[in-house]
């Protein structure tokens, strides 16, 4: 930008001058026995033709294209003359020249001058004015540089303290860094951090707890599997204790699907919902239980109507698995569970309903915690099951909860999910 700027300059100063010259050289040819003829003094031409840096040239062109004086050569005009003058770039005896075009007239005669010279002085104003205006700007860079390094340096440093807090604590040191003196620029960074350390620290804690209840649930049935094979080594009728060998087995096979279902299903996120029939899905894992249900003597059945939903089907058929699952194994043999779906205009439910003893009042946010499980004799579970499904539940942006069941007369969990809009567009 500073060259265009100062070549801009530089080429109409002396432009200009370029063009007074060919006025006064035009001002010097008349009309002589109907020839044109310049009729220019010496001490004129060598005023016109003197410069200190540059070499002078000058022609003067009949209408022809015929010379009537000057330096012969000197580069024609490429294009016609625009309001009688034109500037332009050429070469003349091997140097690069600038030459300014002047069309005129005598008593009617046209005839057209050429004013060129070389473009040394030119080069050299350029020159200048780039050094005039490159100096101070450069100067100016430099000291911006030093003072936007300065300047970051000095914000990062307030930074430090930190990186040194952070650097002095262990991995399990997720305590909140102090706000005292902060500088405001970046007190929200420390804030955020803050946050950041607190929800780590509930996560963290939320791990340990579930390690140290998940070991505790599963040193009880492996201390019974060891003590019921040690039993069967010893017997001379080992069969009742394989039989419960392979009770217990299953029980553990259960509780490790359970908290591996668990430990997948914490950080899920279900980004890439799809619509999901539930009557279908409802159907499809109903059937699966239809044996069990059997062999307790259980009477297993479905209402079903059209209902669908936007989730993840493996994570809703899990959650199907679950609900039927736990009532199941608290309805007594020759009670009745039943499971339902239906959708209005502003929800879709989900309900699964038993005969069994159903749930108190008072226990019906506590079955929704880890390995809790309620005092019932005879019922083989492991207190996960409920806690797993609130957790698709939440990840479904739905709701879960417990009632008395009004047909039934046991226990009813209805879990509520918001409605799809423009449902009827979805095949």
């Amino acid at each position: 930008m500073a060259y265009f700027v100062a070549h801009q300059a530089a080429t109409v100063a002396y432009d200009r001058a370029l063009m007074d010259s060919a006025l006064a050289i035009a001002a010097h040819v008349e009309v002589i026995e109907g020839r044109l003829r310049l009729q220019l003094p010496e001490a004129a031409k060598e005023i016109l033709l003197t410069d200190t840096y540059d070499k002078e040239f000058y022609e003067v062109v009949n209408s022809n294209g015929e010379t009537v004086a000057g330096d012969i050569g000197l580069p024609r005009p490429v294009k016609p003359l625009e309001n009688e003058r034109l500037y332009y770039d050429g070469w003349f005896n091997g140097k690069p020249v600038r030459v300014a075009a002047l069309s005129h007239a005598a008593q009617g005669i046209f005839f057209t001058v050429l004013s060129a010279e070389t473009k040394l002085k030119r080069d050299r104003l350029v020159s200048e004015i780039l050094l005039a205006m490159l100096v101070p700007e450069g100067l100016l860079i430099i000291a911006a540089i030093f003072m936007i390094r300065r300047s970051v340096r000095h914000g990062l440093a307030s930074i430090q303290p930190l990186r040194e807090e952070l650097v002095r604590r262990t991995h399990t040191d997720l305590s909140q860094l102090p706000l005292e003196n902060i500088p405001e620029e970046i007190y929200s960074i420390f804030a955020e951090v803050n946050e950041l350390l607190e929800r780590l620290s509930i996560a963290l804690d939320a791990k340990r707890h579930f390690v140290a209840d998940a070991s505790h649930q599963l040193r009880t049935p492996i201390a019974a599997l060891q003590a019921e094979a040690e039993m069967a080594l010893r017997s001379s009728d080992p069969a009742e204790s394989l039989k419960r060998i392979v009770a217990g087995t299953r029980r553990i096979a259960h509780l490790a699907h359970q908290l591996l279902t668990l430990s997948r299903l914490e950080p899920q996120q279900i980004h890439s919902p799809k619509v999901v029939d539930l009557a279908e899905l409802t159907r499809d894992a109903a059937e699966r239980w239809m044996s069990l249900a059997m062999q307790r003597s259980i009477d297993l059945g479905f209402e079903l109507s059209p209902a669908k939903v936007m989730g993840d089907p493996v994570w809703l058929e899990e959650l199907a698995n679950n609900l039927i699952d736990n009532a199941l194994r608290y309805t007594p043999s020759g009670g009745i569970v039943t499971v339902r779906c239906g959708s209005t205009a502003n929800q879709t439910s989900w309900e699964v309903e038993d005969s069994g003893p159903g749930i108190p009042t008072e226990e019906r946010e506590r079955v929704f915690e880890r390995f809790y499980r309620l005092d019932t004799t005879g019922v083989d579970g492991c207190g996960l099951g409920l806690a797993i499904a609130r957790e698709i539940v939440r990840n479904h942006k739905a709701s879960i909860a417990i009632e008395d069941g009004s047909s039934l007369g046991g226990a009813l969990l209805r879990v509520t999910f918001p409605p799809i809009p423009d449902i009827s567009s979805i095949s």
